[in-house]
């Protein structure tokens, strides 16, 4: 004997029935007008008024917009102003630290350069004295009744108008 199917209290019919029994309520409910919405006519002239004020504020802030972008072009001319005079003081830096690195090479070889001109002349004094003597005394240490203790002397003429009468 084969065994009986369980009988099913809800069948797929069942809820399909159903089913369409409530989306005809929901459809006659959404067709149906039952009342048309009753606007009164304060609150329309209260919209209307609301309409009017958000325009005006609408405007007010295109004019601050107008504003606003007018000082940021501003700003961006002065700031690019600035750019270019922080390029050209940035070009004036380097040339100066440029010239300042070749003026230390030339004060480093002019300390060089004095530094064998004074071991030079220490030795032409010595050679001077050993050549000459170490008793040797020039005769004359005069010149023009001016005592002199070097080798060269310079003479300053004057030759201007009043002078030639």
């Amino acid at each position: 004997m084969k065994p009986r199917r369980d009988v099913a209290l809800m069948s797929l019919s069942f809820l399909d029935v159903i089913s369409c029994g409530f989306g005809a309520i929901v459809l006659l409910l959404v067709l149906t007008k039952t009342a048309e919405p009753i606007i009164l006519e304060q609150s329309m002239q209260a919209l209307d008024g609301r309409v009017v004020a958000l325009e005006k504020q609408l405007e007010e802030i295109r004019g601050e917009t107008h504003i606003l972008n007018r000082d940021l072009l501003a700003k961006q001319q002065q700031l690019s102003i600035e750019k270019e005079k922080i390029a050209r003081l940035q070009g004036d830096l380097s040339n100066i630290r440029g010239r300042h690195k070749a003026s230390k090479r030339r004060l480093t070889v002019s300390n060089i350069i004095e530094g064998k001109l004074a071991i030079a002349k220490q030795e032409l004094s010595e050679e001077m004295k050993r050549l000459l003597g170490t008793n040797y005394r020039r005769k004359d240490t005069t010149v023009g009744g001016i005592p002199v203790d070097s080798e060269y002397i310079i003479f300053v003429i004057d030759t201007s108008g009043s002078m030639f009468n």
